[in-house]
């Protein structure tokens, strides 16, 4: 032991060590990577609360126990490459955490309390069976890195996970990703990493900015992997051999060049002055239909691509589907609208840096 850091990685350990309980309350710090632990036992979390940073990755540990809460001044928890299939409720109690490492293990999904740790800022999930992410994970408002890698079960990623507002850095590499968001925050995040997921038929323009250096990196659709449970809206586009896939909630998708300029629906309207008043409890009554406060749960698919406009996108839009002129290799590009009238003006003043492509709805 070295003053209030415990090293003992790498021993051979069959079990929790009991000898940790004659130093509860000087230690801060304990790494027993590497080892042939099982389980955490329930003592381990009553007797050890003081902790701060606890490394059991490499592991055999299946469960976590629900006295994880107890750890409650933990700020780092590492819990990669072991076997553990589900974490508990309780994890939302731990309010101090800043960094929370689960990859390597064989996880289905994440309890969706974990939107309550709100000083989490690293989040790493690789490696595991992912099919879907919790929504309340973008109530982690200090999150900064979010690391999902080698989900292959992974085929789409909550549109407002993307506007975490101090979020710097996603990597969803090697995935199954579908859709990619339409909506991004573009104020902090630097970095998306979302290369070699073959099921990608297009990508929003919205994220240009982090496809453009890597374009020739881009491996051509594998329609063969679009998970048949997967639901989603299909465009066919003139320029390309295989459907493109838009989210399911856009239920009317019109095109500019054959469409008048009707106003909005009268449930567009309604959701977007619901989602304006940004009150959870709002929607969260029985008052709304189901359909509805989901929606509203899960946040808008896009924002007007005319940045004067910016307005909300739920179910109705205007699909706009180009490729760079200069750009040898065709990508094709979208971007939504909220109107006819915010699609001319885009294509007005983009016209001479992007191609309009032909498409029709299948």
């Amino acid at each position: 032991m070295n003053g209030k850091v415990l090293h003992w990685s790498y021993r051979d350990f069959r079990q929790m060590p009991e000898e940790l309980r004659a130093c509860c309350d000087q230690v801060e710090e304990v790494y027993l990577k590497e080892n042939f632990i099982p389980s955490v036992p329930a003592w381990f979390c009553e007797e050890m609360s003081g902790l701060k940073f606890v490394c059991l990755a490499g592991n055999l540990i299946v469960d976590v126990p629900e006295q994880i809460s107890l750890l409650k001044h933990l700020e780092s928890l590492n819990l990669s490459q072991n076997l553990i299939e589900a974490l508990p409720k309780s994890i939302g109690k731990l309010r101090n955490m800043c960094s929370l490492k689960l990859s390597e293990n064989k996880l289905t999904r994440l309890p969706k309390e974990i939107g309550a740790l709100e000083n989490l800022e690293i989040l790493e999930v690789s490696k595991n069976r992912f099919s879907e992410l919790p929504v309340e994970l973008s109530n982690c408002h200090k999150l900064k890195e979010l690391i999902l890698d080698d989900n292959y079960l992974l085929c789409r990623i909550p549109t407002k996970l993307f506007t975490i507002p101090q979020l710097t850095y996603v990597s969803a590499e090697r995935c199954n990703l579908v859709l990619l968001p339409f909506v991004v925050n573009t104020t902090t995040l630097e970095h998306v990493r979302v290369f070699n997921n073959y099921t990608l038929t297009h990508y929003p323009i919205a994220l240009e900015k982090f496809m453009q250096p890597s374009y020739e990196s881009f491996t051509a659709v594998e329609p063969k992997r679009i998970p048949k449970n997967c639901f989603y809206q299909r465009v066919s586009c003139d320029a390309i051999a295989q459907n493109l896939i838009f989210p399911i909630e856009l239920t009317t998708i019109l095109d500019r060049r054959n469409a008048t300029n009707a106003p909005s629906s009268l449930v567009e309207m309604c959701l977007r002055s619901c989602n304006c008043c940004n009150n959870n409890a709002v929607w969260s009554d029985s008052w709304l239909p189901d359909n509805l406060s989901r929606r509203l749960r899960n946040g808008p698919v896009a924002l007007c691509g005319s940045i004067p406009c910016s307005k909300e996108v739920f179910s109705e839009c205007f699909l706009g589907l180009v490729k760079r002129r200069k750009q040898s290799r065709l990508v094709v590009l979208s971007v939504l609208f909220c109107s006819k009238l915010c699609a001319d003006l885009w294509f007005r003043y983009n016209c001479d840096i992007y191609e309009e492509l032909n498409w029709v709805l299948v």
